[in-house]
């Protein structure tokens, strides 16, 4: 069974929040290359081009819930292990894939209210590299 199909509140929150990254990223004139790559049994969320990039784009949503100053941005959940795991996918992407393009790895924040609507994305480029591992 696909895991990416067992809808979970946690799995739901992220469809929700994927698209809302895509369809961000379509606005600022990104082309969307794949959703929910998969290579090696690592998985990138989006993979996006622009002008001069290649990104591959981590995408976290979470609910506004608490407006504590000390809690979790939504990017810190991209931690050394979850570093590792895309870079293993891109890898095995860019050799399958030939192209001249720089890349850099990305982390759309998606910020849901109680229905689960998108009401906030914060986009951050380059928001780790290769030597991030």
């Amino acid at each position: 069974m696909n895991i990416l199909k067992v809808l979970t509140e946690k799995r739901i929150k992220g469809n929700i929040g994927e698209e809302a990254a895509a369809k961000y990223l379509k606005r600022l004139g990104y082309k969307i290359l794949y959703r929910n790559y998969v290579a090696d049994g690592h998985e990138i969320d989006i993979i996006a081009e622009d002008r001069e990039h290649i990104c591959f784009v981590e995408v976290k949503a979470r609910g506004e819930g608490s407006k504590n100053p000390y809690s979790m941005r939504p990017s810190d959940a991209v931690d050394r292990e979850k570093r590792k795991s895309i870079i293993t996918a891109a890898r095995a992407f860019f050799a399958s894939n030939f192209g001249r393009k720089k890349y850099r790895f990305d982390v759309a924040e998606v910020y849901l209210d109680y229905k689960n609507k998108p009401t906030k994305i914060n986009y951050l480029e380059s928001a780790f590299t290769l030597n991030d591992r």
